[in-house]
């Protein structure tokens, strides 16, 4: 699951057990014959049974939660990062996958090596591999040796063909 949807689900999860305790308290003080403590149940039956499914308040709200529906649904079903990365078979019938982080450790440290690079951080997505370094040089003068490093290493990972790298280079201000 990624953030997003961790998030939203945590949001959807209490707004409807916020709204089940205020049913219930609700029903209990209907039921014991007092004055509603939030929902004024009472006008609200009252004004909706007067209402029918061509008036525009009707269709406005209506139409609203389809679109949050459909907005929920669309963000639950897209796919995130995924967890572990197959590496190409070396021999017949082993299969190997990767960590996602694990790449981007080695990736990092293959970018922290090149002379001048102080920092490397690496995120590994579904297509590309961001690097992003930062060096005490102009930046123009690492971005090469970066990409070439970065290069090697997922040739030795057999995903060359599989990860684009994307390299930024950023130049540490002196202090």
């Amino acid at each position: 699951m990624t953030v997003l949807n961790r998030v939203l689900a945590a949001l959807v999860a209490l707004a409807l057990f916020l709204g089940g305790l205020l049913a219930v308290v609700e029903i209990v003080l209907a039921g014991l014959d007092r004055p509603p403590w939030l929902v004024p149940h009472q006008e609200w039956s009252e004004t909706l049974t007067g209402e029918s499914f061509t008036a525009g308040v009707v269709r406005a709200v209506l139409i609203g939660l389809v679109l949050a529906g459909l907005l929920l649904l669309v963000v639950g079903l897209r796919r995130g990062k995924p967890g572990s990365i197959p590496l190409p078979e070396r021999s017949d019938g082993v299969s190997v996958t990767a960590s996602r982080r694990g790449i981007e450790r080695s990736i990092a440290t293959s970018a922290r090596r090149v002379d001048g690079v102080r920092s490397a951080r690496a995120k590994v997505g579904r297509r590309t591999v961001k690097v992003a370094a930062t060096t005490g040089v102009r930046s123009g003068d690492v971005r090469q040796p970066i990409t070439a490093g970065v290069t090697e290493r997922l040739e030795e990972l057999g995903l060359s063909g599989v990860l684009r790298p994307r390299i930024t280079v950023s130049q540490e201000r002196s202090r």
